[in-house]
């Protein structure tokens, strides 16, 4: 079946390191810098921001990843020809440590770093940042909701996955074998290709692109970080887990525990994808 494939996230979720990992088993290669996994994964708000669009009528699978929210206008002329959506849903929690940490504030910065959590608790996410085009991303709930809940109607002819990443960190084999066996690209998986693709998509590998994107001029960052720019590194730890926000005071967990508790659609979502605990 041809048609659009959507790799679609929030921001922080994942999403490069999956498509790192989609890269590799789909050329057989390891991707030695940024333009190696665009050019298996194009991404769509890099295409806009050019005047350019995807095919509306793809004669053969295409992959295309965003950060948008489903709902923006801008896909309407895609909907039709979406096969397949797979969405990638990360514990917020971590999405706003590893958002904290492309911020970029010093360490002895204090306030501001107090003061960039309390906006993303208030925003319930971070609505017009920097780390990928503003507009058309959403909160976190919005985000999630418009990719995971009404699909059918949003996108008529397409089925829809949602993985966990912390499910992909926890076996990632398993995972990336039913991610591909879901996008159904025109080949048998093979589950050898399939470890090949993860061990050459590990944190060390993807600081080595990194880097060598820096010294050679392999594309932008996905942050849009010119390569060998003065700014944070992309890659992090890709840490999990239940990390408290008490470092930058008792009264910020406090008030991340209420927003994770409360009746918002932050808590809802948090709560269905077991990030509530």
């Amino acid at each position: 079946m041809n048609g659009i494939r959507w790799i679609a996230s929030y921001p922080k979720a994942g999403n490069t390191w999956l498509r790192c990992m989609l890269a590799a088993y789909i050329s057989g290669e390891s991707p030695k810098v940024w333009n190696d996994v665009y050019a298996t994964t194009p991404v769509l708000e890099g295409m806009l921001r050019y005047g350019d669009l995807p095919p509306v009528e793809p004669t053969e699978p295409l992959l295309l990843k965003t950060h948008l929210r489903a709902d923006v206008p801008v896909l309407d002329v895609l909907r039709k020809s979406t096969g397949k959506v797979l969405y990638l849903v990360r514990n917020p929690r971590d999405v706003l440590l590893s958002s904290l940490r492309m911020a970029a504030i010093p360490i002895d910065d204090l306030e501001r770093s107090r003061a960039f959590v309390r906006e993303f608790i208030a925003t319930e996410g971070h609505q017009l940042a920097a780390l990928s085009p503003g507009v058309g991303i959403g909160s976190w709930p919005e985000n999630v909701r418009s990719w995971t809940e009404s699909s059918s109607d949003r996108f008529p002819n397409a089925d829809l996955l949602t993985v966990r990443y912390e499910d992909l960190r926890a076996d990632p084999v398993a995972r990336l074998a039913e991610i591909m066996e879901f996008l159904a690209l025109g080949e048998p998986v093979e589950i050898a290709n399939i470890r090949r693709a993860v061990e050459a998509s590990t944190l060390e590998r993807m600081r080595e692109l990194e880097q060598q994107s820096a010294r050679v001029g392999g594309g932008t960052s996905p942050t849009g970080q010119e390569a060998g720019g003065n700014g944070p590194k992309f890659v992090g730890e890709g840490r999990y887990g239940d990390r408290s926000l008490s470092f930058l005071g008792d009264d910020i967990e406090s008030a991340y525990q209420e927003l994770l508790h409360g009746d918002s659609g932050y808590a809802h979502y948090a709560k269905q994808f077991g990030y509530a605990d």
